[in-house]
């Protein structure tokens, strides 16, 4: 027996060193596999970290863009609200103006806009009866025809009319200072 527990121990020996290199071979392969796991994972996270900053930077780009917007807008707005209580003072203005102020401002304004000598004044019937001795004293030729402009008036060249009325002109400069407004909102 003596023999055979020593082949029986030999046996086991090497059985227990087999079983050690395949356990430390498995350990090895398994310490790689989670290595290799780990690097993967990290990679991936490091990549998902990438796209979401990229995103994040995208979104907050976006909201940051819009709110320069709506402040560009609420800006516009407020000039806007400025510009309309300063043309209806302006209106107001002209409507309180005395009728020998009126006046001046009128032959001011034909004189200003240049019309040449045989161009027709066009007047409100009611100007026309005030002042249109005044503007003819000027050198200009009132129109027998009469407009309803309140406020302002027409010259007439042949066939081209040139519209001074207190509310064109308001107009005109009321498109200028919108499209300057815009222009400085969108550049």
């Amino acid at each position: 027996m003596g023999n055979g527990q020593n082949i029986i121990d030999k046996i086991i020996a090497d059985a227990k060193m087999e079983a050690e290199k395949i356990e430390a071979a498995a350990k090895a392969e398994a310490e790689k596999t989670v290595a290799s796991a780990i690097s993967k994972a990290e990679k991936e996270s490091l990549r998902l970290e990438n796209i979401g900053k990229d995103e994040a930077e995208k979104t907050a780009a976006k909201e940051i863009s819009s709110a320069q917007m709506k402040a560009k807008q609420m800006i516009l707005a407020a000039k806007q609200g400025c510009i309309e209580k300063t043309i209806e003072e302006a209106k107001k203005q002209l409507k309180d103006l005395t009728d020998a102020e009126y006046k001046v401002v009128i032959l001011n304004m034909i004189v200003a806009a240049k019309a040449e000598k045989e161009s027709e004044i066009i007047l409100s019937k009611e100007d026309k009866e005030a002042f249109g001795k005044d503007i003819e004293k000027l050198g200009y030729t009132v129109s027998e025809e009469t407009r309803p402009v309140e406020g302002g008036f027409i010259i007439k060249q042949g066939d081209i009319e040139y519209n001074y009325s207190f509310e064109s002109i308001i107009s005109v400069e009321k498109e200028e200072i919108d499209q300057a407004a815009a222009n400085i909102l969108f550049a």
